[in-house]
């Protein structure tokens, strides 16, 4: 059975190099349906540098926990990220499923421009249940309010 997966993608360390290879390497694994644009958004919850973030939709057989552990880690491990306690530490890359088969499975969706600019432009030809009308006003309120910025490249360039 066919599962539609929404991915969020964000780097802080050699982002441009980074997305994009992320990307690459996950249209190895999925059957990749869009990729949204990418935004540049100031760090949450610590210092550093800002991240470029990103969603994919894509297709795929493998089951929610198969993703998360059989495609997910091991890209973010063959693109040198280092996990530590700081759950806010600086990467060079985070993959996180952030909705399953039209449904939001990560909350945090709701709650940071990181994740629901990208998500409301995707979800325009692949709508998540009734949670899309509310990602688009949040996606709005965040774009007025918050300092992020579209990049001038595309994700796949």
């Amino acid at each position: 059975m066919s599962h539609i997966v929404y991915i969020s993608i964000g780097s802080n360390i050699l982002p441009h190099l980074h997305l994009p290879k992320a990307i690459e390497m996950l249209g190895q694994q999925l059957s990749l349906l869009e990729v949204s644009s990418v935004y540049e958004t100031p760090p949450v919850g610590t210092g550093g540098r800002n991240f470029l973030n990103a969603v994919v939709v894509g297709k795929t057989n493998l089951q929610f926990t198969q993703l998360k552990e059989e495609i997910l880690r091991p890209i973010e491990n063959a693109l040198g990220r280092q996990r530590s306690e700081d759950k806010f530490a600086p990467r060079t890359i985070d993959l996180d499923i952030i909705a399953w088969d039209g449904k939001i499975v990560d909350q945090d969706a709701f709650r940071y421009a990181h994740l629901a600019v990208p998500l409301a432009e995707v979800i325009r030809h692949y709508p998540l249940d009734r949670s899309s009308r509310r990602i688009r006003s949040l996606a709005r309120h965040f774009l007025k309010n918050t300092p992020l910025h579209s990049v001038a490249y595309t994700a796949l360039s």
